[in-house]
């Protein structure tokens, strides 16, 4: 019985964590140098159509070059 209440806990401690995760993360801004590949990946569509001809990847790969570089 008292693994039964040991394992709820864990249960239950795994959700609160993730719920906890996912009410802070909507509360944090997007970084001014990631906020236009941010939008432009709220609009994109065309990954669900086609694959390789999204420039999200392009713009993630430019934002990378710049942060190694600084």
């Amino acid at each position: 019985m008292m693994e039964f209440f040991i394992g709820f806990a864990v249960v239950v401690g795994v959700i609160a964590l993730y719920m906890g995760s996912m009410f802070l993360n909507a509360k944090t801004e997007v970084p001014e140098e990631c906020r236009e590949a941010y939008l432009e990946a709220q609009s994109c569509d065309t990954c669900a159509m086609r694959s390789g001809i999204c420039g999200f990847k392009d713009v993630l790969e430019t934002i990378r070059k710049k942060e190694a570089g600084q």
